[in-house]
């Protein structure tokens, strides 16, 4: 019995919009209120800082500003706080923490001593008729100055604000912004564990305009002092994240439309070094980062979460609508699947994770009022993330440059002129054989590719070949009629397993003439032709059996889902090569290639440890894909 791919996310799409598919549907929300209501107090709320306190109290910080004007223009701006301690349900009354006449206070940012419990706030202090593009270098009180307060009793109450200036700032500095948003401290200092504690405010300064800085502290907040080194290029507001290898990794806001600037520090925030690329569309805004869960930390996985708007269309990055949050499982090399949070107006945004596990964002609405939302981590995984596999989404999700395709989370790439570049999917008619183009078919869910290849990393998802174990790929094909020619050459689908230098190690697919194949060290077709039909879904299957006599590469292939056999010794597999062939290799990235006379119509590639990874996609406990490949059918071969 044929099956057909449109139909296999059945289960899957019955519960589309609770998956969280960006640009289909809204999160689940646990509480939406709002924190600062413009013309209660002020008449604007802007520039919002935010942490959680050790007791677990919500703190959100502001400018209150009597225009929408930026520092420097008429009118003083205050420093602000309101705080709840239900998560975001209910908030205290509006708290004054700073006012100056004759100057605006701006940038708040949080810092938590998770050692002490105390809570630190840094902010910036200007003329009021001077911003940050007209005072002049120095330290005096005509200039930007930087502001320091703290709390030991969760933001109840808090000390003096002092003025810190002459040990956060380069006197050859004109203007320096300490936020918005939240800082960190680090705990993964493993090459000096002495900067173990240090907290870390990520500033940004001119000249040159801008560059950013770290102003920190190495005992408790007692004294403040700015990095050495600052980013080599352009960045302004920034959020920075300790990654789990003690590197620091900056992501601010760039000077252009188009991707995050992000910087690394090998020495604890002291400097910064090489640029690390951004993979997130988005217009220039403020954006939030905080790390979720880290392994090392007795965590199931290590994941930091972005939050910032999706754009007018969700997913464009074109403007501040619609707030969203990505989420990073490879420590920063990758943040994938945007989830939308909230529909409307979205501008600068802060995230932190509560102490209950779920997760706080607040957001600025119409740059005028600050809202918060609390919402559950099921929100943002939806079908992720099943045992045993690397980033892979399920079916039914809308395939675009964020997400991905071909049920793969994170971007794939494309060969250029330049290397290689993100590929940028697009639907309907479109030509897809340049460069950057691969064509997606019009319910947006399926890739075809022809004379085209695309490859991406496997992050944390690498294969060591040798290791004892086995290593399985799946993946869904239909050789479709779409030019109506049936070439006699050049049609072949070839995934290809690499390692760090592209190298091919072992590959399987469909050559010319309709001939199912898999690649070791001799490698050879393994059918006959016309082995598959056109127009016909396909499920393939590739294992490595990575035995201590030698590997071996198999190839299954199957068009009935009934067909695939419940337990893998059932299956016959079809071995290519002997036990002669042995790999060591590192499998560091995947790539799939189709022929120049080819028209593959792709879904649902999946690589995993197990068989039933790959094949039934067991779900992991309190996962929203129960239904799984194949939905409630498959389940009930499975009990």
């Amino acid at each position: 019995m044929e099956f057909r791919m449109n139909n296999l996310a059945l289960g899957m799409l019955a519960i589309g919009c609770m998956i969280g598919d960006a640009g289909v549907c809204g999160a689940e929300i646990l509480s939406d209120s709002t924190a600062m209501l413009a013309g209660e107090g002020y008449n604007v709320y802007r520039i919002p800082g935010y942490k959680v306190s050790a007791d677990g109290s919500v703190l959100i910080f502001a400018e209150g500003r009597p225009s929408g004007a930026d520092p420097g223009a008429v009118g003083d701006i205050d420093i602000v706080l309101r705080r709840s301690t239900d998560n975001g349900e209910t908030w205290e009354d509006l708290q004054l923490l700073h006012h100056d006449p004759g100057f605006d206070l701006s940038d708040p940012r949080a810092i938590l001593d998770e050692s002490t419990g105390a809570m630190h706030l840094m902010y910036t202090r200007w003329p009021t008729r001077n911003g940050q593009t007209g005072v002049p270098v120095g330290l005096g009180s005509d200039s930007a100055n930087v502001f320091h307060m703290s709390s030991v009793d969760n933001g109840v109450t808090w000390t003096a604000p002092k003025n810190v200036t002459n040990d956060v700032k380069n006197p050859l500095w004109a203007a320096i912004n300490t936020g918005p948003g939240l800082g960190i401290q680090l705990k993964y200092q493993d090459a000096d564990p002495s900067r173990n504690g240090r907290m870390i405010v990520p500033a940004h300064h001119r000249p040159a305009a801008y560059h950013g800085v770290s102003l920190m502290s190495d005992d408790g907040g007692v004294s403040w002092r700015y990095g050495s080194g600052s980013t080599p290029n352009f960045t302004d507001e920034a959020e920075v994240i300790e990654l789990t290898n003690g590197d620091l990794l900056w992501d601010g806001r760039q000077g252009s439309g188009g991707k995050r600037n992000r910087y690394v520090s090998h020495d604890g925030g002291e400097t910064w070094g090489e640029a690390h690329g951004g993979d997130i569309e988005i217009t220039r805004v403020d954006s939030g980062l905080v790390r979720y869960s880290a392994k090392r930390d007795g965590d199931a996985r290590d994941m930091i979460l972005f939050s910032g708007p999706l754009g007018s269309s969700v997913g464009d990055g074109n403007s501040r609508d619609n707030i969203g949050v990505w989420s990073s499982y490879d420590e920063g090399k990758t943040f994938i699947n945007p989830i939308k949070i909230k529909s409307g107006s979205a501008a600068y945004s802060v995230i932190d994770k509560l102490q209950d596990g779920t997760i706080g964002l607040v957001y600025e609405i119409g740059h005028k009022t600050l809202q918060y939302v609390n919402f559950d981590l099921a929100t943002l995984e939806g079908a992720q993330h099943t045992h045993g596999l690397s980033h892979y989404e399920g079916f039914g999700n809308e395939i675009n440059g964020l997400r991905g395709g071909v049920g793969w989370s994170g971007s794939w790439l494309a060969p250029s002129g330049r290397g290689t570049v993100p590929i940028r999917l697009k639907s309907g008619d479109i030509g897809f054989n340049d460069a950057d183009d691969v064509r997606v078919d019009v319910d947006g869910k399926h890739i075809y590719l022809s004379s085209n290849t695309m490859r991406r990393g496997l992050g944390e998802g690498r294969i060591n070949l040798g290791e004892d174990g086995d290593t399985y790929v799946s993946l869904f094909v239909r050789h479709a009629s779409t030019d109506g020619v049936d070439s006699a050459s050049d049609e072949q689908l070839e995934v290809m397993l690499r390692d760090g230098d592209e190298d091919t190690v072992v590959s399987f697919g469909i050559g010319s003439g309709e001939k199912v194949f898999g690649k070791g060290i001799d490698g050879s077709v393994i059918s006959g032709s016309d082995s598959i039909a056109r127009d016909t879904d396909y499920l393939l299957l590739f294992k490595v059996d990575a035995g201590v006599a030698g590997d071996q590469v198999m190839v299954a292939m199957f068009d009935d889902l009934l067909d695939i056999p419940v337990d893998e010794s059932l299956i016959n597999w079809e071995v290519v090569g002997g036990v002669g062939f042995d790999s060591d290799a590192l499998i560091e990235n995947i790539a799939i290639e189709a022929g120049e006379n080819s028209d593959w119509h792709l879904d649902g590639l999946r690589i995993g440890r197990s068989y039933d990874s790959v094949v039934f996609a067991v779900p992991e406990p309190a996962s929203l894909s129960m239904l799984g490949l194949g939905g409630v059918a498959m389940l009930r071969r499975r009990k």
